[in-house]
Parts: C-alpha cells; structure tokens; sequence
C-alpha cells in the first residue's frame, strides 16, 4: 500500500509542494496522515493539517481534540474550526450535507489563503467514489454526476482514492494507528449510509462480488466523456460565449442554431461550473433553462443560487451570491479636485487645459467643463423620471439604458451627474450638450474608472 501510495504522489507531482490535509480523525484520514508522514522527507513535502467541526455530534469536540493531539505528534501546524452546520443549512435551504460540505470548503480555502497551500488533500477513498456514483445514479445525474469524485482536480488531490476500505482497515491494524469512529456511520440516517449499510452488500453479495471495480471504471468512463464535452464547449468561446467579470454570456441567436444536444449539456456544464454540484440540475430545469433562450429579456431561473438570465440578446449565466446586493448609496457635491469612491466607481477631478479638452472631447469617459461649474456639480444615483436633453429634444434616461443595453443589475450603480437639476453626463454611456467648455481657461476634467464591474451585457 505505501509504494501504490508514493506513486500517487508522484503522478500529482508533488514534491518540494506545501499540502494541506483534511484530517476528520477517522480510519481514512488516519491513514493518509500517516501514508504522508512516511513520504514527507522522502519528496521534501511541507505539510499543515486541519480539522473541520461540524457540530453534529456529541462526540464531535472529543474528534476535535484527537486530530489536534495527533497532528501535534507529527508535528505538523495544526488548524481547527467549528460551525454550526445545522443552522447554517436550515437557514439556507440546503441539506446538511451540502451545508456541511460548503463551511467544510470555504475552512479549507481560507487556510490555503493564509498559508500559501498548493494542493489540499482529502481521504475519499474507494468505497465512497463508488457510494457516491450509486447515490447520483438514484438521483437521477448526468454524465458528470457519474464521475463520481475525481482523484485530481483543481488543488484538490484524494491520494487514497484507489484504495477500498477494507485496504485502509487492514493498514490501520497492521501498523496500530489510533482513530476515532463516527457512529453515526453505522445509521442509516442519510442517502450515504442507507447504501453503504444496505445496499452495497446486496449488489456485493448477490449480483457482483467487484462492484467496487465496476464503478470505478464507470466513473473513469464517464470522466473520458465528460472531459471531450468540456474540451468542445471551451472550443466555441468567444464565438458563442465569453467570460467577462464573473458572469458567462451566451450569444442567443448562434445559441439557436446549435443542436438541442447540445445546448441542454453546455447548460448543465455551466450550471456545475458556478455550483459545483454534478447533481443538482435535473432534466425538467434542463428543459427550463433552453425555454428561456425564446423568452423576453428580464425572465430568469435561479437553481441553488446560480442564476440563467436573459438580457436583450445574451443569456447571462452567474452566481446570484456574487451579483447580490450590488446597490450601494452615494452622493456627492460641494466638489473639489480630488478622488471620489462609489462602491463600483471612482470619479477622479483634475486640472485640464484647453488642448487636453480638443483632443479628447468625444471620449465618454472623461466630462470636460469650465472650473465655474464644478460648484454646482451634484454625483447621485438615479431617479424616476430622469431624462437627458440633446439638440433634438429629450430621452428618458431608462430608455437610454435600454438602447444601450445597459444590464439591470447596475443600473441602480452609475453615477448621474447633474448640474441645476440637469442631467449633463452618464459617464460612459451619454453627455448632454449643456455645461460644457464655454471658454479656453479654467478647464477641469472629470473621469470616472469601473471598478470592474459588468457594464453591458
């Protein structure tokens, strides 16, 4: 087992690597913690060990305390949090596997922020790749869902996934390591433990007595298929979509044109790309999410916070935690040469001259005006009822938005700039023709900077 173990760690390549481990304290974990260990030297691999609390259990700070006095024994920096899943869960609608699973990440990535962590490795092992396929399949998943857990992705490693859980039980023994046992494990509770407990010895014991192996090589399968889908969808980016600034756009009417195969798999792959959840988009959404692409703009689905939208002539694809509470409040006047900052925005006031205001007029970035007016000059948000007024007559600022396609969750953001009750500048967008340069003295130029935030979609 220890030399399958050192071969995994070199296909991730891994040595001279700073790897973070996940250590629950039980069979898997343990084995892992000490498989590392024995290999630490060897491939120059400095290690730092965590425990997450989930609060589930009684026993839950006795687990705690042993990974800590275990790790303390290797002498490995040693991490602890605590949370309440079940709260967290329950006040965001999911299960307490997905809730636990969320807190147990998001510990995760803060430590590898914090301590420059290349790779973070968990215990999965055999016996939970092929639960894990079963539990999917009954559910209801697609291709991806049948990939089960991979053993590499991202900074994510498993170096014991090729090991089933008798192999660990039989290191545990032959080399006296100390665990803890979660005995919730042998409660059939949860979707997890009801196959482990009782289905997985019927289909070991009466249909396969390698099913273990035949999962594994569906889920390696799968993995082949799910990798030529998502080669081929990264191939049409920028000709049917982009990323920009956190959000997938999908041009609608090339969308239309390709087949309904395809679109319902870029739809799942997208969904699972915010989500990171192989199984939480069934067919009946599928179908949901492709009416859409006919829909007026404004319509949205939103599925475990992912949101599918559509605006004018792209479907926009993101993460409703991302985008949520976008608005901010501001205002501003009694202005000076100085710098301004909005949530999204900073508006920057400086001395201009009259060559500078010849050369760059046009540009809707910059507002240029004589020095007299930077008094009068108020920065708020908008307002019912705004318009600007052009040689031609006046536009109503909502539909100024609309032509240029201005997305909603912004538009609440932008600056106005007015003067005596006038809207003279939408930075970026319009200019009215009042207020401008009078004379060839006195010039001040204003600019306002995104904060990198979605403009138009």
């Amino acid at each position: 087992m220890k030399d399958e173990f050192l071969k995994n760690l070199e296909d991730y390549n891994l040595e001279n690597s700073r790897i973070l481990l996940a250590i629950s304290g039980g069979k898997d974990s343990m084995t892992m913690l000490d498989l590392f260990n024995c290999f630490k030297d060897e491939l120059k691999l400095d290690l730092v060990a965590c425990h997450f609390n989930h609060s589930l259990r009684e026993d839950a700070d006795r687990d705690e305390k042993f990974v800590k006095s275990q790790c303390e024994k290797y002498g490995l920096k040693f991490y602890s949090k605590k949370e309440d899943v079940l709260l967290y869960s329950n006040e965001n609608k999911l299960s307490t596997e997905e809730g636990a699973r969320f807190l147990r990440y998001k510990f995760f990535d803060e430590i590898k922020r914090a301590e420059n962590i290349e790779y973070i490795a968990t215990a999965h092992n055999k016996n939970d790749l092929a639960e894990t396929v079963i539990m999917r399949i009954l559910r209801g998943t697609g291709i991806n869902g049948l990939v089960g857990i991979q053993s590499e992705r991202g900074d994510l490693i498993r170096p014991i996934l090729n090991f089933s859980r008798d192999e660990i039980e039989k290191y545990i023994e032959y080399n006296n390591i100390p665990f803890v046992e979660d005995e919730t494990n042998f409660e059939d509770l949860y979707l997890r433990n009801k196959i482990r407990l009782n289905l997985f010895p019927i289909l070991k014991n009466e249909y396969n007595p390698k099913i273990l192996d035949a999962l594994s090589r569906l889920s390696n399968i799968a993995f082949d298929y799910s990798s030529i889908s998502r080669e081929y969808i990264a191939s049409k980016e920028g000709l049917l979509w982009e990323f920009n600034k956190g959000k997938i756009l999908v041009y609608i009417e090339k969308l239309k044109l390709q087949s309904r195969s395809f679109r319902n798999i870029m739809y799942r792959e997208f969904f699972e790309f915010f989500s990171k959840n192989p199984d939480g988009i069934n067919y009946k959404i599928i179908e949901e999410i492709d009416n859409l692409i006919f829909s007026k703009t404004g319509k949205y689905i939103e599925i475990k916070n992912v949101i599918f939208k559509i605006e004018y002539d792209k479907l926009l694809i993101y993460d409703k935690n991302i985008f949520e509470n976008l608005e901010s409040n501001f205002y501003f006047e009694n202005l000076d040469f100085s710098l301004y900052s909005t949530k999204f925005f900073d508006i920057i006031i400086e001395q201009s001259c009259f060559e500078e205001f010849k050369k760059l007029k046009h540009n809707k970035n910059l507002l240029f005006i004589n020095k007299k007016y930077l008094d009068f000059i108020k920065i708020r948000k908008r307002k019912n009822g705004d318009f600007l007024e052009f040689d031609f007559g006046k536009k109503k600022l909502k539909d100024i938005f609309i032509d240029e396609k201005i997305s909603k969750d912004i538009r609440e953001n932008i600056p106005i700039f007015e003067i005596k009750n006038n809207i003279v500048w939408v930075p970026n967008i319009r200019r009215s023709n009042r207020y401008l340069v009078e004379g060839n003295e006195d010039i001040i130029k204003i600019k306002v900077l995104s904060k990198e935030i979605l403009w138009r979609d």
